[in-house]
């Protein structure tokens, strides 16, 4: 029972006991007082009923900032990332151990490693290149070439052998002979042909040197390229693991937070995409790096090496090329070309010694004899010389003419096949180096930029962490565009600088 109340039944007991006079009196202060009463009780009820909605919006409110508060504080707290230096071009291969480090530090990265470049323990171009010289079976076919190309030069120059003939004749019914003796026939060949075959023949030797020092530019271009292909390979595998290790992280927090109630399980599942996504493109990138080390293993000579890392770097520092001035070059020292040309100097030879043919071999003959029933030596010289009547050379001749005018023709397609395989080359190329430059002297850096910027905002509270991990991604992605132009440069350099000749298992 309230005081209001309580009163009330106080006054109807004094109007009972009291006089009608102090009666009246009393329940005119009574009623005074009970009406203060009254206002101040409800006054009171007012003002707690109002409290008690503050208290329960305050603390409504107070959940869903712990909960907001929660996920932050859950996640994990970085350092403030440093500020982002002026956008400067770098030559060499600090460039990419500053890449490196500005994505350690603008995203918040848990691996880590010094240069993006494969600098650890494994083979060098150099160790690889000695290994292939011995085990690829290209050179060693080539060097057996040249071998039999001198057996063949060696035959050409031998003079004909002479021919020894017994004769007899006069031969009685008893068998017995009536002259018998020796003869020599020496074929004397005239017109110079035996010279000129062994020209046309040392072509062939000088053909098979120059395919050996062509196979070992094949050999050693193949070889730079899959080298390049798995440094590659390399680092795009870095990468994803790192992309990876992010996905991980992003997992567990949410995981965390599902589980004390702070998050929701569509969140989980998308962090759970993203993960699935990454996991997948890493595995494609490591057997995508086993595949590398295959290729690399076939051009050397060998396949069952074990898997090793390779050190070395993608960037190229030697100045760019100028297509004009390459060309011009290229003509020159091109073995490709001078082979046509030798081909062609070959050719001309044969055609040389086709005509040649046109003036017949002599046969010269010594014989001795000695007549029995005479008892008499008797001595005999013999010229024997074909006539030129039916056979005058001539189908070789006509495939002599044929032969330097389809040299020539190959000479004239191979440059123009050369010009447009360096064209399309010198097109990779320069669209390679613009790529290194415009992304080492703008997106790189304004990409990081934009990361630096999100990851103090969100250091601050102003952005979520889903924002942070995009703007990681663009960083990533980025960089996988920049290491693929820096292979595209390395391999179209390797081409250039290697005349264009690949293909030493073809």
């Amino acid at each position: 029972m309230n005081k209001y109340h309580k009163l009330k039944k106080i006054e109807n007991n004094l109007i009972k006991k009291s006089n009608k006079t102090n009666s009246k009196l009393l329940i005119i202060y009574s009623n005074k007082f009970i009406n203060t009463l009254f206002i101040e009780s409800l006054l009171f009820q007012l003002f707690r009923i109002f409290v008690t909605k503050i208290y329960f919006i305050c603390l409504f409110a107070g959940i869903l900032g712990l909960s907001a508060y929660a996920q932050i504080s859950k996640l994990p707290t970085p350092a403030l990332p440093p500020a982002s230096k002026s956008n400067q071009r770098i030559k060499n291969e600090k460039y990419l151990a500053e890449i490196w480090n500005k994505l350690e530090n603008g995203t918040f990265a848990t691996p880590t490693f010094e240069y993006l470049s494969t600098n650890d323990e494994g083979y060098s171009f150099d160790e690889l290149w000695e290994i292939a010289q011995i085990t690829n079976p290209s050179l060693s076919k080539k060097s057996n070439l040249i071998t039999a190309a001198k057996g063949k030069y060696i035959q050409s120059g031998l003079y004909p052998n002479p021919i020894l003939i017994y004769s007899c004749d006069s031969l009685t019914v008893h068998g017995n002979a009536g002259k018998h003796g020796l003869a020599v026939t020496q074929e004397i060949v005239t017109a110079r042909k035996q010279k000129l075959n062994r020209t046309a023949i040392s072509y062939d030797v000088t053909t098979a040197r120059k395919e050996y020092s062509m196979e070992q530019i094949k050999l050693q271009n193949d070889l730079r390229i899959a080298y390049y292909e798995i440094l590659h390979a390399i680092l795009v595998s870095r990468v994803e693991h790192f992309t990876h290790e992010i996905s991980h992280d992003l997992l567990k927090v949410a995981k965390t937070l599902q589980s004390e109630g702070k998050s929701n399980a569509i969140d989980v599942l998308r962090f759970q995409t993203l993960i699935n996504a990454a996991e997948l493109t890493y595995r494609q990138a490591e057997n995508n790096k086993i595949t590398k080390w295959q290729n690399l293993l076939s051009v050397i000579g060998i396949y069952d090496l074990p898997y090793q890392s390779v050190r070395g770097t993608l960037i190229d520092p030697t100045p760019r090329r100028d297509k004009q001035l390459t060309w011009i070059h290229f003509q020159k020292i091109s073995p490709q070309l001078e082979l046509a040309r030798l081909k062609i100097a070959q050719s001309k030879t044969q055609l040389e010694y086709a005509k040649a043919g046109q003036i017949p071999n002599v046969y010269a003959t010594v014989s001795l004899a000695y007549d029995i029933p005479a008892k008499t030596k008797v001595p005999f010289v013999g010229i024997a010389m074909p006539l030129t009547i039916y056979n005058k050379n001539q189908g070789n001749i006509t495939k002599a003419i044929a032969e330097i005018a389809i040299a020539n023709r190959e000479l004239e397609r191979l440059t123009l096949s050369f010009h447009k395989q360096m064209t399309n080359i010198f097109c990779q190329y320069n669209n390679a180096c613009e790529l290194i430059h415009v992304y080492e002297k703008t997106i790189i850096p304004d990409t990081f930029e934009t990361l630096r910027q999100i990851g103090e905002n969100y250091c601050n509270g102003k952005m979520t962490y889903l924002e942070l991990y995009a703007q990681r991604k663009i960083v990533i992605s980025v960089l996988l565009q920049y290491i693929d132009a820096l292979k595209t440069k390395a391999v179209t350099t390797t081409q250039i600088d290697g005349m264009m000749l690949e293909g030493t298992l073809d």
